[in-house]
Parts: C-alpha cells; sequence; structure tokens
C-alpha cells in the first residue's frame, strides 16, 4: 500500500469539509420545511377542529328547536285538552280545584 500523499490527504480532509458543509446546510434547510410542514398541519387542525365545534352546535341547535316544537305541540295539546275537560265538566273542576286548593291550605298551614 501506499502511503497518501499530504496534498492528497489535505484535499480530502477538504472535500469532507465541504461535504459536512453541505450536510449542514440541507439539515437547517430540512427543518425549515418540517417546521413549516407542522405549522400547515397544525393549521389544518385547528381548522378541522373549529368545523367540528361549529358542525357539533348546528347539530345541537337543531335538536333543542326541534325539542322546543314538540315540547309546545304538546303543551298545547294538554291545554286543549284542559279546557275541554273544563267545558264538559265545570261543576266538578270547580268543586276539585277548591278541594285540591283547601288541602294544600292545610298541608302548607303552620297548625
Amino acid at each position: 500500500m501506499s502511503q497518501p500523499t499530504p496534498t492528497t490527504s489535505m484535499d480530502e480532509l477538504a472535500a469532507v469539509k465541504a461535504d459536512l458543509s453541505l450536510l449542514k446546510k440541507d439539515l437547517a434547510e430540512l427543518l425549515i420545511v418540517m417546521k413549516e410542514s407542522s405549522k400547515t398541519r397544525a393549521s389544518n387542525l385547528e381548522h378541522d377542529a373549529l368545523a367540528a365545534v361549529h358542525a357539533a352546535i348546528d347539530t345541537l341547535t337543531a335538536r333543542v328547536t326541534e325539542a322546543r316544537a314538540g315540547a309546545s305541540q304538546q303543551a298545547n295539546a294538554t291545554l286543549e285538552q284542559a279546557e275541554q275537560l273544563v267545558d264538559r265538566h265545570p261543576v266538578a273542576t270547580l268543586l276539585t280545584a277548591f278541594g285540591v286548593g283547601f288541602l294544600l291550605a292545610k298541608l302548607f298551614s303552620k297548625n
């Protein structure tokens, strides 16, 4: 084997230094790209999360509106049934109301 000459060794060392410098530059660029990619992904995730929250709010609002309409219809139907009952049996309704009021007064009186 022949021994490398000092110029060849110096040339190889310079080439290694140049390669390391290029590698360092490439790694820095890669880190920048990864950082920006992470920001983009985070922004996309934030956007997706906000869209999901808004969709859930819209769904809940629709359900509440639907439930309110159903409760209103049920209350109106019950009120109509009560009015019909009072119209059919006015005296019995009056006596029942008086009796319930009397019992409640006795229950809540201090004596």
